[in-house]
């Protein structure tokens, strides 16, 4: 995505929201396609603060000035200083506004909140993968992608029964 993005300007989170949520219209529902734009850029905006090395560049990162940020230090401060836990809450707290907004919307349970732990959970172990594989950035960067694919998915699933989702229609491949 950054060799699209680098020569537009703002963030390429912005691009790849924009582009997340009309994949989503058009594939799925187009009020999901705006939950999950806004969702993902809701998501993937705030700081991921310094724990996305799961403690592996701590030395690295003591003069870092994302240190005294009030986001960075209170998040710092619930996770006991633990990374994993860190990243673990950063993930998954920034996530419930997207399952939250289509709860609302859909009419789905809020048992779909629930999502957010093992989305979380498997987030942070793509990042973990990425300290005990050779793929750098890019593995944790596709498997959270896979990850949002599933939880889109799983949200139009559990959204399908309340809420009419074209995909899902009798008749509509066959």
């Amino acid at each position: 995505m950054s060799s699209l993005t680098d020569r537009l300007p703002g963030r390429a989170l912005y691009y790849a929201s924009a582009i997340f949520g009309a994949l989503t219209a058009v594939i799925l529902d187009p009020v999901l396609g705006l939950v999950v734009g806004l969702g993902f850029l809701i998501w993937g905006a705030p700081g991921w603060g310094l724990w996305f090395d799961l403690h592996r560049h701590d030395d690295l990162q003591i003069d870092d000035r994302r240190r005294n940020s009030l986001f960075v230090k209170v998040m710092s401060f619930v996770s006991f200083g633990s990374d994993h836990l860190a990243l673990f809450l950063r993930l998954g707290l920034f996530v419930l506004p997207t399952l939250g907004a289509w709860c609302v919307l859909s009419g789905s349970s809020l048992w779909l909140l629930a999502a957010a732990v093992p989305f979380a959970a498997l987030g942070v172990g793509a990042y973990e993968l990425r300290f005990r594989t050779s793929f750098g950035n890019t593995l944790p960067e596709m498997l959270l992608g896979a990850l949002w694919w599933a939880l889109v998915l799983t949200m139009a699933v559990i959204g399908s029964e309340s809420f009419s989702i074209p995909i899902f229609e009798p008749g509509r491949f066959f």
